[in-house]
């Protein structure tokens, strides 16, 4: 058995779609995008000096970094509303000042 293949022998098959899998994929993005925006605007709010602010967002980010984690690519409900409120957020957070 060659090293790649013993490494892949004991994980089994996907439970899901490629296409689950692909829009799952999109909503992790989503996610690092969201993440990334809140660190943005955690680095401004801790420049000003406002530390109330940056522990509030440092806090939604902290909320956002979860969902990542609980987030499953069967679960194409919350999969597809990660998504769309992924889109949401980040506009909103992109549109601070």
């Amino acid at each position: 058995m060659t090293e790649r293949n013993a490494l892949l022998a004991g994980m089994g098959t996907a439970s899901w779609s490629a296409e689950e899998g692909t829009a799952y994929e999109v909503a992790l993005e989503g996610i690092s995008h969201v993440v990334g925006a809140y660190s943005r605007l955690i680095a401004r709010a801790e420049k000003a000096g406002d530390s109330a602010r940056a522990g509030a967002l440092v806090a939604e980010q902290g909320a956002w970094a979860a969902r990542r984690k609980s987030l499953t690519p069967p679960d194409q409900d919350a999969v597809a509303a990660v998504t769309a409120e992924s889109a949401r957020t980040l506009a909103r957070l992109r549109g601070e000042r």
